[in-house]
């Protein structure tokens, strides 16, 4: 492959005005370039008239009118600092004179009348031929708060709109010497031990132990809501909306309307329920429909209830609704996903719209009050925890299903006619294709980044540490086009200065802190922008070994939360046994040779893990994998980490994964239940010893850490 870029003239240039980068380099660095048909069908999805790459008169005007807009959509300013921004005006027959106008929420509007010619031209534009200038206007007077204002610029008779983020200089963080630990659990890996759950109620149980032994954080999968009868896809990571919660994990029995509903406890306490309970426990596995089929008649009792009760026990569902009017069009979306069993893609009916079934049923009901009760429970717990000085760590994923709720209720923000992927990496030789459309960065500036507010606000209005999946989304997302192999995928540029803005401001209300997922491949300009910012980024044992015989094993900063693995890698038995690398033979991932290759590396890595684990003085004898993941613990808490996660599987020595990237309905994910229940995993003397050993650690980190300090 030539090292020399491919020259797709006049198009890669327009495509790289656009923010659509033309090649990229691989993680052994080997440069990639775009087909002239990719970069093509990738602008088309970004709504750029892109037909043919020797017509390109549209594409042009388009890229040239895009330079020339009075005032950008979305404008960024720092707190108590003056207001910066940029005014085009044509640079013969323009405006002389310009009115900013900010209107803030305290203080009210704000009016300020400018001579552009005092002001200085920082650069020149064109666009059909006709001359801009570009002048930086700073207004000393004008520190809107922090938040978000309507702005506009009356420029030549037109009234010209945009967004003003006013954000705080970094998102909260902990102390230089806070040095915390927390223990990760997904809640449908949780086994019922009373007749139901899991529930919102088994975090605020593992929080109270995690608690008991020092520790101060409550981590978990992302608990938006998903699809879990006709249509089906139960993964965390596809939701229907990144603005409602999963109405499977809603704690039945603490509902005030379970007492007032007769039909609902004998539901509760029926065959069916009880007969899925039972299954869960014998099988270990989260069957996700089938728990959603005998939970389901349960919450439309007591919606039923709640809605039919008197007006004092209505009253505050009703404010909530009132107060919420997107909720209601969400619960009749999901009410006609019920009624049909499909997404809205086979209505037929194009985006916004309801097919013609009957909705005045109560599955609406339910779904308003499912989301009525998920936002209080959660908040309820976070409330809880916090109260023990324990915080719940959430995960907001980077996408949204095509068929789901967000793309119906807001299908221009999508860059229809791709998807969102990765490119060819160690692991996945022809790249991935994730399966759901991306935002498309030039709608998503249009309308204020309103979609990632909303999808940021929801998670902080419970999680006190919210992780970003893909954080490298703030910059650049990989798109597919639809019917191309993912290696022809191509890089775009989002604008991160918005998006870290809009992130800052939400973090900041909430008083929240942010770990962005930087793991992989990322350029250095992500964790320059997560520094700037004061988020938090990721240390992974299993992506951090020993250099070789003899060597240490690399550690995490205070800046980093540190964990054995994630949800997407081998558990930590099963790398320690290679059983990863046997199911990755078994589904295809490897041939012979690359297995055998494989586990000759493995057999290396472990043993110089060994070694540094000897030489820090944390594993004396054999090193039988409970010895090596208590060694590795203590290590780990011993580090300058702010925090450390440990997962419930680890804790148990399961080998199973959650998820196996790259895997379909062929091999199931997301079902895997722990092998003991919630009380057994709290008594066990060996994960307590473990626990304890590494809240010794982390005391000792803690003690250095201030000791240096002062």
């Amino acid at each position: 492959m030539s090292d020399e870029p491919a020259d797709h003239g006049e198009l890669g240039r327009l495509a790289e005005a656009l923010g659509v980068q033309t090649c990229y380099r691989d993680t052994q660095g080997r440069r990639h370039d775009a087909t002239a048909e990719a970069l093509l069908a990738v602008l088309r999805s970004m709504g750029a008239p892109a037909e043919h790459p020797e017509r390109l008169d549209e594409l042009r005007r388009h890229v040239e009118l895009s330079r020339v807009r009075p005032v950008e959509p979305v404008v960024v300013a720092r707190e108590g600092q003056p207001l910066e921004l940029q005014v085009c005006t044509p640079t013969v027959g323009g405006a002389a004179r310009a009115v900013v106008r900010v209107d803030a929420p305290v203080g009210g509007p704000t009016h300020v009348e400018l001579d552009l010619g005092e002001w200085p031209e920082v650069e020149r534009r064109s666009a059909d031929g006709r001359p801009y200038s570009v002048h930086h206007v700073r207004l000393d007077g004008v520190t809107p708060p922090v938040g978000y204002h309507r702005l506009s610029v009356e420029l030549g008779g037109g009234l010209h709109p945009g967004t003003l983020v006013v954000a705080p200089a970094r998102v909260p963080g902990p102390a230089a010497t806070e040095r915390t630990w927390g223990v990760f659990a997904a809640l449908h890996a949780i086994p019922p031990d009373d007749g139901s759950g899991p529930d919102v109620g088994d975090l605020v149980r593992v929080g109270r132990w995690v608690e008991g032994l020092g520790g101060r954080v409550v981590a978990t999968l992302p608990m938006l809501a998903t699809y879990l009868s006709q249509p089906f896809d139960p993964s965390p990571y596809a939701p229907v909306s990144q603005r409602y919660w999963n109405e499977l994990y809603l704690d039945v029995a603490s509902t005030p309307e379970l007492a007032a509903s007769e039909a609902a406890r004998a539901l509760l306490d029926g065959p069916e329920a009880q007969r899925a309970i039972e299954e869960q426990r014998r099988s270990r596995r989260f069957d996700a429909a089938d728990r959603y089929r005998a939970l389901r008649p349960v919450l439309d009792a007591l919606a039923a209830t709640c809605a039919s009760g008197p007006r004092s026990v209505r009253a505050p569902f009703d404010a909530w609704v009132a107060g919420h009017p997107d909720a209601t069009r969400y619960a009749r979306f999901r009410a006609a996903t019920d009624r049909t069993g499909t997404g809205w893609h086979a209505w037929g009916l194009g985006p916004g719209r309801l097919p013609d079934v009957d909705l005045s049923g109560p599955e609406a009901t339910t779904h308003l009050w499912a989301q009525w009760t998920m936002a209080r429970q959660l908040a309820g717990a976070a409330t809880q925890l916090e109260a023990a000085d324990v915080r719940l760590y959430l995960d907001l994923p980077v996408g949204t299903n095509g068929d789901g709720y967000d793309t119906w209720s807001d299908h221009d923000l999508y860059g229809w006619g791709c998807g969102v992927g990765a490119p060819p990496d160690d692991f996945f030789a022809a790249g991935q294709s994730w399966g759901f459309p991306p935002v498309a960065p030039a709608a998503a500036r249009a309308q204020g980044h309103q979609q990632l507010a909303g999808a940021l606000h929801h998670h902080l209005s419970a999680a006190g540490v919210l992780r970003l999946d893909h954080v490298m989304g703030f910059h650049r997302l990989f798109w597919v086009p639809d019917g191309m192999d993912p290696s022809h995928g191509v890089y775009v540029r989002y604008p991160a200065e918005e998006m870290f803005a809009v992130l800052a401001v939400e973090a900041a209300r909430r008083g929240a802190r942010v770990v962005g997922e930087d793991l992989g491949t990322v350029p250095e300009e992500v964790r320059h922008e997560m520094d700037r910012y004061g988020l938090l980024g990721m240390y992974v044992s299993q992506f951090q070994l020993p250099a070789g015989p003899g060597q240490p094993l690399p550690l995490p900063d205070a800046r980093q939360v540190a964990s054995l693995d994630t949800h997407d890698t081998p558990t930590f038995a099963a790398w320690w046994r290679a059983e990863d690398i046997g199911l990755r033979r078994q589904l295809g991932f490897l041939d012979e040779d690359e297995e055998h290759r494989d586990r000759t590396q493995r057999a290396a890595d472990r043993a110089h893990v060994e070694d540094a684990l000897r030489s820090a003085g944390v594993l004396q004898g054999d090193a039988d994998e409970r010895a090596a993941l208590g060694g590795l613990l203590e290590v780990l808490g011993a580090s300058e980490a702010s925090t450390v996660l440990v997962a419930a599987d680890d804790l148990v020595l399961d080998t199973e994964p959650q998820n196996v990237p790259g895997t379909g309905a062929d091999r199931p994910n997301w079902v895997r239940m722990l092998p003991c229940d919630l009380p057994e995993l709290i008594s066990d003397p060996e994960v307590d010893a473990l626990l304890r050993r590494l809240q010794g650690s982390r005391l000792g980190a803690h003690a250095r850490a201030e000791e240096e300090d002062r």
